[in-house]
């Protein structure tokens, strides 16, 4: 069961503790953990916590905020993002597992994902593997998209292979109850990714498109949209 800890008022819903029935409290991470990454939101740590090799991913206080707004914002998309995670493996998405929130310090402590990036995979793959990737890709976009969840940060270097599976991670820009035009602004961000990181693939982003519709009753209007925002951008 996950556990809340800091000065929220209103606990999480009960779906979103997976651990066990009980809530744990005041359990200390375990210290010092490895800094693996630094981005301008964020830091991301490895380490061990209950005997488990975690991510402790921890939202950096900004000077230039009142403190008080600052806290509220950390905390707040701290809780989002954990909820987000759920949901999208309740679609039917592989997504880390939460064990830990901490408001106090917006932080997040999860599951470690040990696998490559599918950007890596993607490149040292032959192209019937390739095929294979961009299909699991459109498919698990369809979930969330049928889900009501936008990503907002659609790149393969935010998909991982472990396990036999394709995982999502940083749900940091994702949202729920997402309308048309957010799911059509998802699929274009993921293409122009796509398109910056694996230009010699580019002619296999159809299989991701087909897969989409493939899984989502709504894909041909999502498209749709997706090439309608496409054609805006190209001439403003």
């Amino acid at each position: 069961m996950t556990s809340v800890r800091g000065t929220a008022t209103k606990p999480l819903p009960n779906s979103l503790f997976f651990l066990s029935e009980k809530v744990i409290y005041g359990v200390a991470l375990a210290r010092p953990m490895e800094l693996i990454r630094r981005g301008a939101e964020a830091e991301i740590r490895q380490g061990r916590w209950l005997d488990r090799d975690v991510i402790v991913k921890s939202r950096v206080p900004k000077s230039y905020r009142l403190p008080e707004l600052d806290r509220s914002l950390r905390n707040a998309r701290t809780r989002n993002e954990a909820r987000l995670l759920h949901e999208a493996r309740e679609a039917g998405v592989p997504t880390p597992i939460i064990y830990d929130i901490d408001t106090a310090n917006a932080e997040m402590t999860m599951e470690l994902i040990s696998g490559p990036r599918v950007k890596d995979e993607l490149e040292t793959s032959t192209p019937e593997r390739v095929g294979e990737l961009c299909r699991e890709m459109g498919r698990s976009i369809a979930y969330l998209h049928r889900r009501g969840i936008v990503h907002g940060d659609l790149t393969t270097s935010n998909m991982l292979l472990s396990k036999g599976r394709m995982w999502f991670i940083d749900f940091s820009l994702g949202s729920r109850c997402a309308s048309v035009e957010e799911m059509g602004v998802d699929l274009h961000l993921l293409k122009e990714a796509f398109q910056s990181a694996h230009p010699t693939l580019l002619d296999h982003f159809p299989i991701i498109l087909g897969s989409y519709k493939e899984n989502f009753e709504r894909g041909d209007e999502i498209v749709r949209k997706m090439k309608e925002i496409g054609h805006r951008g190209r001439y403003t």
